[in-house]
């Protein structure tokens, strides 16, 4: 599960969490939100990220960061059982250490997933904040 701000706290209370699940309807608002105002430069790009049979995509575009459900017309895809992509989402196993044991198989333009690396650290890094 993840946490996210409620978002009706009403002023002069304290900031309240509330439990979303990972992949969740609820948890794609959460995230598309944490992703509002995230500094991606130029980079165009679109990372499909697939978890056994689910998938989720994270498209950088026009100065802007989205997630969504699906590949959507994907230029990179990582694909990986659930349970690595949870160790990673938890920082337990790093992404780049997964995909040198093969955990982690990539395919797509991996030149272009290194040229967006800043970008995508900033997407990590304020989807942190949900986990």
């Amino acid at each position: 599960m993840a946490l996210s701000s409620h978002s009706k706290t009403a002023p002069g209370e304290p900031h309240r969490l509330h439990c979303v699940e990972f992949l969740s309807d609820d948890w794609f608002v959460a995230a598309n939100k944490a992703l509002q105002g995230v500094e991606i430069g130029e980079a165009q790009l679109v990372v499909a990220h697939v978890l056994g049979d689910t998938s989720l995509h994270i498209a950088l575009s026009g100065g802007r960061a989205s997630i969504g459900h699906g590949t959507n017309g994907a230029d990179v895809t990582l694909q990986q059982p659930s349970e690595v992509a949870a160790a990673v989402r938890e920082g337990s196993l790093s992404a780049l250490t997964a995909i040198q044991e093969g955990l982690i198989a990539l395919e797509g333009d991996v030149g272009r997933l290194i040229d967006a690396a800043d970008a995508l650290g900033a997407v990590d890094k304020a989807l942190s904040k949900l986990t």
